[in-house]
């Protein structure tokens, strides 16, 4: 039973991330209950990630570099966690607004499992910084990364969700990223202030 479950998770990421014209179909598949233990789990995931390979990210490490990791990872959770409700209201917005009918539901979902994009977070903070890629040059770039790949993956599920063409589907992931990549960019140097690394 758990190996058909691990398969069937492995073939909705897929759906999500590499095969969004089935995604309606796949989700649809799947319980109520079972989806919401399955976003939890990625939102989960993705944010320890985020809080660790934020810290790691910006050297140097002192005492207080447990807590801010904690702070970190409950600030990325609430972001996480409201970020794919703003995403498909600003989406499911524009598709309406260029005369397609809503599906906010199915966006909202989908932008959910997008989110798994973010576990490698950690991974990537430690590749940059083995590059010399620390601090807020580091940060923004790895959300730069993270976020373009997540963008790039929305783009060709507003696509299909909506049924509208590529270019009208990059122009409005285009301005939901606009709006939306400040916000973790913010929130990094507002918990880096609280902590200053040149305190104990």
């Amino acid at each position: 039973m758990f190996k058909e479950l691990f398969s069937r998770f492995i073939d909705l990421l897929d759906a999500v991330l590499f095969e969004p014209f089935r995604v309606e179909n796949v989700i649809s598949s799947w319980g109520t209950r079972p989806l919401k233990i399955i976003s939890i789990l990625i939102l989960v995931l993705a944010s320890v990630s985020a809080g660790g390979g934020y810290v790691f990210i910006s050297p140097p490490f002192t005492g207080r570099s447990f807590i801010q990791f904690v702070v970190a990872t409950a600030a990325h959770f609430l972001f996480f966690l409201f970020l794919p409700y703003i995403i498909a209201y600003i989406i499911d917005g524009f598709a309406q607004s260029k005369g397609k009918k809503g599906n906010a539901n199915i966006t909202v979902r989908f932008a959910k499992f997008s989110l798994s994009l973010f576990i490698s977070i950690a991974a990537w903070a430690i590749l940059l910084a083995q590059l010399g890629l620390k601090g807020q040059f580091g940060v923004i770039t790895l959300y730069s990364i993270h976020y373009g790949f997540f963008i790039a993956v929305l783009v060709r599920g507003t696509s299909y969700i909506y049924d509208i063409k590529f270019r009208d589907s990059l122009m409005i992931n285009i301005f939901t990223f606009i709006l939306t990549f400040s916000l973790p960019v913010t929130m990094y140097f507002v918990i880096k202030t609280s902590f200053n690394p040149s305190l104990p």
